[in-house]
């Protein structure tokens, strides 16, 4: 392994530190195995390498990890309003654990997503919806989803933010089939 670094000069710091955008670690065939950037980082799969402008996330300090043909596999990044962990399919993501906040509001979440067809490029996969979503926020509460193969809920167990408890059971139109506790006079909502 080798570690590469980028991004300017490196200037020496009282502690001994040095000042970098970013560095690389390589393999022997010159493979990158992790980057650490202070800036939203290109995106490695299938072989190509694709403009950091393609990559989902806000700007912040990116920490990307790549298997041993060079493709990124997942990352962590933190920026000012929340942080992230993504461990990713071979051309889409796969498990995202989040935080956000804003002033007193917060969240958590983590979510799951439908696995894409391994042979589409980057560029031709489609948006691949969430099976499973599971997080709490200091306004709306905490909730499980899960979700059909087309990213419709289907089944909602949640908490409200004023400590309510409910389970939805819904069609693939997003209306209620059955609900716990029932709504006043056996209504479903």
């Amino acid at each position: 392994m080798a570690v590469l670094a980028s991004g300017g000069p490196a200037r020496a710091e009282s502690s001994g530190e040095q000042a970098r955008e970013s560095f690389r670690v390589v393999d022997r065939r010159g493979r990158q195995r992790f980057l650490a950037s202070s800036s939203k980082p290109p995106v490695i799969t299938g072989g190509k390498t694709y403009p950091a402008d393609q990559r989902q996330g806000p700007d912040g300090t990116y920490l990307i990890f790549n298997d041993g043909g060079g493709n990124e596999k997942g990352g962590i990044v933190a920026s000012s309003v929340g942080a992230s962990l993504s461990l990713d399919y071979t051309n889409a993501q796969a498990i995202t654990m989040a935080t956000r906040w804003e002033g007193v509001h917060g969240a958590a979440l983590l979510e799951m997503k439908h696995m894409p067809d391994p042979a589409l490029p980057i560029g031709q996969v489609p948006a691949m919806p969430p099976r499973v979503q599971l997080g709490c926020s200091t306004v709306e509460g905490a909730f499980l989803v899960l979700s059909d193969s087309r990213g419709r809920p289907r089944i909602v167990l949640e908490i409200d933010g004023a400590d309510n408890p409910m389970i939805k059971v819904l069609d693939s139109q997003g209306r209620v089939v059955g609900q716990l506790p029932d709504t006043p006079a056996g209504r479903h909502s």
